[in-house]
């Protein structure tokens, strides 16, 4: 017979012991004031047959930290918070979990206790942390390094991180197969294909969740976004994927599949549609497949506002199968709305049953009711040399070699290089979108500041460290100098998440700006090492011919010393392309095994030192 901790009332004890539970009164000793002690699943009947309507309808309520405070977790038992950019100064561990707790505290004081918990966008390293975190390579170069057992690592390396702020559950990873690398999310995507999606989306959530997903160590991850969103047509975001039945079952579930079985405690649904139905809205995909067929039984959950967005019903959402709303601004009328359809039958009660059984249960087990307060255990890790070293590691495995004409690489460490490029001295832009805020760390389209990625190293820091200040000519953004045999030129695309990343197909270019750099160094006869800084590949053909060597670098996050010790011989090549690269904007989209597929450099290539080619 297991135990539940409940408040005291006549009504909730009778409820309770209806399911076979022991009672544990306010004079027990272990009891705790008004939380349950759910200890095992068993318990959790009895928990949802003794709260009101409005209680649950709490718990399955997720808002910004900007949008309810403490005391509004308590009077309204919001059941979670998503971290966006909480105001203030909050450069420390230590701040952060004072803030964490703070919100525990109140939930702790509801008529249930049930404890809430703290989520944020994670998806490369703690990267929206003020202060000193470690930002890793997004997920297009570690697709490019096909070392799942490193990928393991950095999971677990962001999962320390996170706990020592008091996140307890990330939403992480994006494991889309990225067909168009016109989708402003390509860089989100491992890869083009099944086989990445399924290499990485293992270990990456073995590294969150653990072994004990009640450890201090551990944090809840979410596999996103459910499902095909990476097959939306002409790469528009939050558009229509046009895929048969086959097409989903065979390319894009995979990794979902995967993900279910090894216990992953949520799943987040897509913007997108599927051959005209929203995701948001569709039974059939979120009940019928993920929940009854392939038996997930963790928290479905919307994207940010994604029953608003998606111009969709509440109705038509909690119908569907959701079981947390990211509320994350409209909570207050939300949740009114949501009782009404219950209370008017309109959803039945069984459905938001459902919902809260599973909250409670992933909340059981992230250990929240045994530990719902945070942990300091972790806080030493934060942005530490150790989680630097194997961030840096992840960058020297991502690059991809494409070109190196009569073994320029590796450069002679005695030699002056001039490094140049609106690249090579600035750390938001190798970093990318979703750090510090959602389009990245720079002055964005919407006029945001610019923040800064305390510890990071940009690329010219880099190099300088490898070989010396001594031996490194500065020449700005666009500058030319021609005191040196070879020029450093560090380019690509600025940042951006998610639509505001989309292009057409001729815009996946350089600048005007950055192609006449290139242009003008080799034209004075200087050798070119260019080093692409994008979430995807771009049209480059006239740039790659006018280098002696091009490294596809992506997106590598803070430790841009990682490029620098490959550059210099430091470190081999040994990545490979996730996506094929086309020859022409009219081949884009290009996949593996279409129909006469001619790319520039097919998936799977990348160059060592000793010109043998990697490919699969």
């Amino acid at each position: 017979m297991t135990s539940i901790r409940l408040c005291g009332s006549i009504l909730l004890c009778t409820i309770a012991m209806s399911y076979g539970c022991t009672v544990v009164t306010d004079s027990d000793d272990a009891a705790v004031h008004g939380n349950p002690v759910i200890t095992t699943e068993d318990d959790i009947p009895a928990v949802v047959a003794a709260m009101t309507l409005e209680e649950k309808v709490g718990q399955m309520v997720q808002t910004d930290i900007a949008a309810a405070t403490p005391e509004e977790v308590r009077q309204f038992g919001i059941g979670s918070i998503i971290i966006l950019i909480p105001e203030g100064n909050l450069k420390t561990t230590q701040a952060w979990r004072s803030i964490a707790d703070d919100y525990q505290k109140e939930a702790l004081q509801t008529r249930l206790g049930i404890p809430m918990v703290f989520a944020i966008d994670a998806v490369h390293g703690h990267s929206y942390f003020d202060g000193n975190s470690v930002i890793l390579p997004h997920n297009i170069g570690l697709g490019a390094t096909r070392n799942p057992q490193l990928v393991e690592q950095l999971a677990q390396l962001t999962a320390k991180e996170l706990s020592a702020t008091g996140v307890r559950w990330t939403f992480s990873p994006t494991i889309a197969v990225a067909r168009n690398i016109r989708w402003g999310r390509t860089f989100e995507s491992f890869g083009e294909t099944v086989a990445l999606q399924k290499m990485f989306a293992t270990p990456f959530i073995e590294g969150y969740q653990g072994k004990d997903l009640t450890a201090a160590y551990a944090v809840g991850a979410t596999a996103k976004h459910f499902v095909a969103d990476g097959a939306v047509d002409d790469g528009v975001d939050r558009g229509n994927a046009t895929v048969t039945e086959m097409q989903l079952r065979a390319m894009h579930l995979p990794g979902f599949i995967d993900a279910i079985d090894l216990g992953v405690v949520s799943i987040m649904a897509s913007f997108s549609s599927i051959n005209g139905e929203k995701v948001h809205g569709s039974k059939a995909l979120l009940t019928d497949l993920l929940k009854n067929e392939l038996g997930f039984d963790g928290v479905v959950i919307t994207d940010w506002e994604g029953i608003d967005i998606g111009g969709l019903t509440l109705k038509e959402g909690l119908n569907a199968g959701f079981d947390v709303f990211m509320f994350a601004q409209s909570w207050k009328t939300s949740m009114p709305a949501i009782i009404e359809l219950v209370e008017s039958g309109e959803v039945p009660v069984a459905r938001i049953d459902d919902a809260v059984t599973r909250i409670l249960r992933m909340k059981l087990r992230l250990g929240l009711f045994s530990r719902p307060m945070s942990s300091p255990q972790y806080a030493n890790s934060m942005g530490s040399t150790a989680h630097r070293n194997l961030a840096r590691q992840a960058v020297r495995e991502s690059l991809v070699l494409l070109k190196n004409d009569a073994g320029i690489l590796p450069l002679d460490k005695r030699q002056s290089v001039v490094v140049v490029g609106s690249h090579a001295n600035n750390v938001a832009f190798q970093c990318g979108g979703w750090t510090k805020k959602w389009q990245g760390a720079h002055t964005d389209l919407f006029g945001h500041p610019a923040r800064p990625v305390d510890g990071a190293t940009s690329i010219i820091d880099g190099i300088r460290n490898v070989i010396g200040h001594d031996n490194v000519i500065d020449a700005g953004v666009s500058g030319f100098n021609s005191d040196a045999d070879v020029a450093i030129v560090v380019v690509g695309e600025t940042p951006y998440a998610e639509g505001q990343g989309d292009r057409a197909a001729a815009e996946l270019v350089l600048t005007s700006e950055q192609r006449v750099l290139i242009q003008r160094y080799h034209d004075a006869g200087t050798k070119v090492i260019t080093v692409l800084i994008s979430g995807r590949p771009l049209l480059v053909s006239d740039q790659i011919d006018q280098s002696a060597a091009f490294v596809a670098a992506w997106l590598p996050g803070s430790e841009g010393q990682g490029v620098a010790e490959v550059l210099f011989g430091d470190y081999d090549f040994s990545g490979k392309l996730g996506f094929s690269w086309p020859r022409s904007a009219d081949q884009i989209p290009i996949n593996v095994g279409d129909p006469d597929y001619d790319p520039l450099y097919q998936y799977g290539y990348g160059m060592t030192y000793d010109r043998s080619i990697a490919s699969e």
